[in-house]
């Protein structure tokens, strides 16, 4: 088996060239990563809703297959009230949407939020027996808080004025 000897110039050479390039990832790299984080912190308005319309609303991007049924009403609600639902998407405000159904109770919390303040919101429980009718206990518990997170957008849609989208 022959031995490869590789000359002493060379390998300095080599050497050198692989410090040069890593100083300079090494330099740029808090500035790609400032760039990085500036870039998910960003809340601005979607790309795709218009700058002069109604407010929009960031829709929630994951949803259980159970609140895929209920969402289009809370959708309805929104545009009924001069919101403009955006999907997968930042808006003026975003929505939070869960349904967490246990053995007996199903929790359902529905809130609309404007940067660090909560414009609307709607909490619903509903129990049942274990196995039976659980979609029946599901609707019962986002009736209970959808009508009360309407009622609260109903107030603040009068107080900024926004007129229905249809």
């Amino acid at each position: 088996m022959r031995k490869f000897r590789v000359p002493a110039g060379l390998a300095y050479s080599m050497t050198a060239f692989i410090k040069s390039r890593m100083s300079h990832l090494f330099r740029f790299f808090p500035l790609a990563l400032a760039m990085l984080l500036l870039g998910c912190a960003s809340t601005a308005r979607s790309p795709f809703a218009p700058r002069s319309g109604p407010p929009t609303v960031g829709m929630p991007a994951s949803l259980s297959e159970r609140e895929r049924l209920f969402i289009p009403e809370i959708e309805d609600a929104l545009r009924d009230h001069g919101l403009l639902p955006v999907r997968h998407g930042a808006g003026d405000m975003q929505l939070e949407f869960t349904m967490s159904a246990g053995p007996v109770n199903t929790n359902t919390r529905i809130t609309l939020i404007e940067g660090q303040r909560t414009v609307a919101r709607g909490n619903g429980r509903a129990a049942g027996l274990p196995l039976i009718g659980r979609s029946q206990v599901a609707g019962n518990s986002f009736t209970r808080a959808f009508e009360q997170f309407q009622a609260e957008l109903g107030i603040e849609s009068s107080d900024r004025g926004w007129t229905p989208i249809h």
